[in-house]
């Protein structure tokens, strides 16, 4: 009990000095612009980078420490109160809210909002081509990447502008809280009674997610909420429920799209054939009245695939790679391998990502009839792991935020061993990378070498124990306990 109580008096000082510190960035940069500052993306300097980044990859290892005693220790008797776990984790949920957003993503959703509600089209107008009283905070001048459910909450939030910017920053926040909580309520609903309370709470007071989805206020949080909503859906086999949560996960990012045909090959294996037309016969006629109303160009679709970091490369094994060539070409053999080459063998490994990605993903439908036992579990955990291995292998522009709809997907599947310790590594390599944001080249090698290097590690100890099992054949009872 002492060492619980250690542990949770140091998590709430760190907590409190980053939420104050995020505070007073935020409020400073805000007026610092308005003054006609020079913006800054993220960090003003050396020091706050530091004091912000460190303190968040400490609290990052106390949470992992937690877990392990957590989920050592006997599962508390059962409550049946959910409110039990929101005020267990309430301290640091009250933190992640005062806590101001990082970075100017918030400015981007709120003048987006803002053309909405100027009845003009995100998708279709650059954001750098209209003015709002936010257009000095923009960093990214491009039409909008986030869909229709992401951009009715920016609307309800940016309203609060003409009252005052900060005020809509914090009506947004509001939401973003709700919907966490939310979504906690959801998974402590979704696992039995002796799993529900350890599993719950630990998803709540997830650094990961109390910093990007409740404290920056992500979109990914409401892929998230769409996930959960349809991983119960899906197993009370309420088709048509799941069919609109993964819509509703479309529409405020691209990302589950990568489920669809996952959930597909599940219909067709339990002999839905003729729901699956429904729905997509559904799917074309929503894409049909999108298109004829807020998509009406290839170019508005392809806004939703965020063109704008095409060709760049962040704390990806892309990035890793271009750090490889750019030492090879200066130090090695600058001889023949110039700048030009060198975007052409980049380039050639995009690709091959790629199509890594799209053999892997093809591999784990084929082999849907021989492994797949046709149970909700095993559908979302075959969706974790083409999520997981999309981010890892064949996402070149990879920010901290990304990784953070794994931990849902460890919350869905607290007995899936190996999965849940590769993305808890991801999310720690990924709380990471503030720390080392003024490193391009370490924080690539950690961001992706960390949860590769679990992978690979435990996948070797799980066929040591058990070889004639496969990479999803990680169920126990316990999810931090080694295969």
């Amino acid at each position: 009990m002492n060492k619980h109580r250690l542990l949770f008096a140091l998590a709430l000082l760190v907590s409190t000095y980053l939420s104050v510190t995020l505070l007073h960035l935020g409020i400073d940069k805000f007026y610092y612009i308005l003054a006609d500052g020079k913006k800054f993306a993220t960090f003003p300097d050396l020091r706050v980078q530091l004091g912000i980044g460190l303190s968040y990859v400490f609290i990052s290892i106390l949470y992992l420490i937690w877990l392990g005693k957590h989920f050592h220790d006997p599962p508390p008797a059962v409550t049946g109160r959910f409110r039990d776990v929101l005020k267990s984790a309430s301290p640091f949920l009250v933190l992640a809210f005062i806590a101001y957003p990082l970075g100017n993503d918030i400015y981007i959703y709120l003048h987006s909002g803002l053309m909405n509600l100027n009845r003009v089209n995100p998708f279709v107008v650059r954001a750098a081509a209209f003015s709002t009283e936010l257009s000095p905070y923009v960093d990214w001048g491009q039409t909008s990447t986030y869909g229709l459910v992401s951009q009715a909450i920016f609307t309800v939030s940016a309203a609060f502008v003409a009252v005052h910017p900060l005020i809509a920053v914090y009506v947004y926040k509001a939401i973003c809280l709700a919907l966490h909580s939310l979504n906690g309520f959801l998974i402590w609903k979704w696992l039995p009674p002796t799993e529900r309370h350890r599993v719950a709470i630990a998803y709540l007071l997830h650094p990961l997610l109390l910093m990007e989805q409740v404290s920056s206020g992500h979109v990914d949080l409401l892929v998230s909420t769409s996930l959960i909503a349809f991983a119960i859906s899906y197993a009370k086999w309420r088709y048509w429920t799941a069919f609109t949560a993964l819509w509703m996960g479309l529409l405020a990012k691209t990302l589950p799209l990568i489920w669809v045909p996952l959930m597909a090959i599940a219909l067709l294996r339990r002999g839905q054939g003729k729901q699956l037309f429904r729905m997509i016969s559904a799917s074309i006629a929503i894409v049909g009245v999108l298109t004829l109303t807020i998509l009406p160009d290839v170019s508005a679709w392809r806004s939703l695939l965020n063109p704008g970091v095409e060709g760049q490369f962040q704390s990806s094994l892309l990035a890793i790679a271009r750090f490889l060539l750019d030492i090879t070409r200066i130090f090695v053999a600058p001889e023949w391998l110039t700048l030009e080459a060198g975007r052409t063998i980049l380039l050639g490994l995009v690709r091959l990502t790629i199509l890594s990605f799209i053999g892997f993903y093809a591999w784990r439908l084929w082999r849907s009839d021989r492994y797949w036992d046709n149970t909700p579990q095993k559908l979302l955990e075959e969706m974790g792991w083409v999520t997981l291995v999309l981010l890892l292998i064949a996402t070149p522009w990879l920010m901290p935020w990304y990784s953070s709809i794994l931990i849902t997907f460890v919350a869905l599947l607290p007995r899936a061993r190996l999965f849940g310790l590769t993305s808890l590594a991801f999310g720690l390599s990924s709380s990471a990378q503030y720390a080392l944001a003024s490193n391009s080249s370490i924080k690539s090698f950690v961001s992706i070498g960390l949860p590769i290097a679990v992978l690979i590690i435990g996948s070797w100890l799980l066929q040591r124990r058990s070889p004639t099992s496969g990479v999803v054949s990680t169920s126990t009872t316990d999810p931090l306990a080694s295969e």
